[in-house]
């Protein structure tokens, strides 16, 4: 299973996990990073949290990387990871729209809009 197909309760118990990482492995932070954006954008009350997180996880840069640095990833995933756990079950639905560089995979609103319609490929045409 990948981060996109975690129902909110997952994905919390993932970035808890991200404790028992380590603060090398930045790619489980890329990954969880992209996962939570798509949940803040269909839940706007993620975003300040999911925010916190992303630029905690940028901090991690080799040369930069610290006790500090670390401890604020592990706060801010916690912290997300707790709002997260507020939405129980939910699952996100994620569009299947043909773009031109692959599907959608944007978040799809409460009534299964796609914000993203501009980046769609039109459907083939089957010419006679």
């Amino acid at each position: 299973m990948t981060y996109e197909e975690c129902t909110a309760a997952e994905l919390a118990h993932a970035l808890e996990s991200v404790r028992y990482e380590s603060p090398e492995n930045t790619g489980v932070l890329s990954m969880l990073d992209q996962a939570t954006l798509r949940w803040s954008m269909r839940y706007p009350e993620l975003a300040d949290r999911q925010q916190a997180f992303s630029q905690a996880r940028h901090a991690q840069w080799p040369g930069a990387r610290n006790d500090e640095t670390w401890g604020n990833v592990l706060a801010c995933a916690s912290e997300l990871a707790s709002s997260l756990r507020e939405l129980g079950d939910a699952e996100l639905a994620l569009c299947q729209e043909r773009t031109g560089w692959g599907t959608c995979h944007a978040p799809l609103s409460e009534d299964g809009q796609c914000r993203s319609t501009a980046e769609h490929l039109a459907a083939p045409s089957h010419g006679s």
